[in-house]
Parts: C-alpha cells; sequence; structure tokens
C-alpha cells in the first residue's frame, strides 16, 4: 500500500509538472488579437493596417490592407493611388518559454511561416500626366518573428520570396511587394510591424 501511494503520488507530480510545461500565461489566453500597421509603409508611398487573429494549435490568419497614395514616396515623380491586400495563416514554428520547462509565452509570439496571396491595384499616373490602371498579384512565402511587449504590444518583421504578376510587363514596386517582370516573375517583400493587443 505504502508503494502503492509513492508511485500514485509521482504520477500526480509527473502530470502536474508536464501540465506546467505546456500550460501558458492567462494573458495569452484573453487576448489573442492584433490590430498592426506597417511602420515604415508611409515613406513608401502608401499606409499599411493589419489584423491578426489567433485561431487553434499555434495557428494563426492576418489580413492586411494598404491605401495608396496615402503617404510619400521619396524623390519620386508620379503619383499613384489605389489599394491592396495581403492574406495568410500563419504557421508558429516552435512554442516559446519564458524559462524552459516552464510557463509558455505569449500564442501569437515566436517565429514563423506565413503563405500569403497579395492582390494590388492602383492607377499610375506619370511626370507627364500619362496615366495607367496598374494590377499585380503574388504568392509569397514568408519567415518572420513575432514578439509581444509588455502583454500590450506586438513587434513583428518578416521577409518573403515567392512568384508575381502584373499587367505591367516591367519590373517594380506593387506595394504590396516588389517583382522583376514577367519574364523573370521572382517577388520579394519585407515588412516592419507594431501592433496593439486585443480580446
Amino acid at each position: 500500500m505504502k508503494n502503492f501511494s509513492i508511485f500514485f503520488l509521482f504520477c500526480l507530480l509527473s502530470l502536474s509538472a508536464l501540465a506546467q510545461e505546456v500550460s501558458l500565461e492567462p494573458d495569452s489566453l484573453t487576448k489573442k488579437s492584433v490590430i498592426k500597421m506597417e511602420f515604415f509603409s508611409p515613406l513608401t508611398g502608401n499606409t499599411t493596417f493589419g489584423y491578426e487573429r489567433y485561431l487553434k494549435n499555434f495557428t494563426s490568419i492576418e489580413f492586411k490592407i494598404g491605401i495608396i497614395g496615402l503617404g510619400k514616396k521619396i524623390d519620386e515623380p508620379y503619383r499613384d493611388n489605389g489599394v491592396f491586400v495581403k492574406v495568410g495563416p500563419k504557421f508558429k514554428l516552435k512554442p516559446s518559454y519564458a524559462t524552459e520547462g516552464t510557463f509558455g509565452t505569449h500564442l501569437l509570439r515566436g517565429s514563423y511561416i506565413r503563405p500569403e496571396l497579395a492582390l494590388s491595384i492602383f492607377g499610375h499616373e506619370d511626370f507627364d500626366r500619362s496615366s495607367e490602371s496598374i494590377t499585380a498579384a503574388a504568392l509569397l512565402i514568408n519567415y518572420g518573428n513575432q514578439y509581444i511587449l509588455g502583454k500590450v504590444m506586438s513587434l513583428d518583421w518578416h521577409v518573403g520570396l515567392g512568384y508575381g504578376f502584373s499587367n505591367d510587363d516591367d519590373q517594380g514596386y506593387f506595394y504590396g511587394f516588389s517583382a522583376g517582370g514577367n519574364d523573370f516573375p521572382m517577388a520579394f517583400s519585407a515588412g516592419f510591424t507594431l501592433g496593439v493587443l486585443l480580446k
């Protein structure tokens, strides 16, 4: 009977330790959404906002919308106006721990892979007043890392590579991404966002 009691106590302690390894800080269970802004986007001729929502199994969904023309492109003799959207799931690569074997950090924190679909539609007016309508799309695979600051704010950086196409044969910057032209349809994106956590 004594041996059984010791064995039972050992099992309880083991289960307690296991539960502690996968448990999360209380705020990470209540604050599952983030409203974001691409911090440097106004310097590239647009202003971009985003929204991320945690789903389950360390997976979330992220949506971004950029208002083209709401910002200032440095030393460019043309004007663009339009919009772009980007959407994709965010798969966290591994849980982050505050201390190994103890409480896990926030559900939205950590390195991740995000497949993403981007679509840009805007009017381009050149310095000689000629204008055209440009539509561009890309499929990107992003790698990034998101940090949670004081359980209140998020800081996120990412880079992405993929394929991009447009009705403009030239290579260029299509606001949601840059692309090498239809003859070499490699696309690239990068970003740095700040956000506020919500319930």
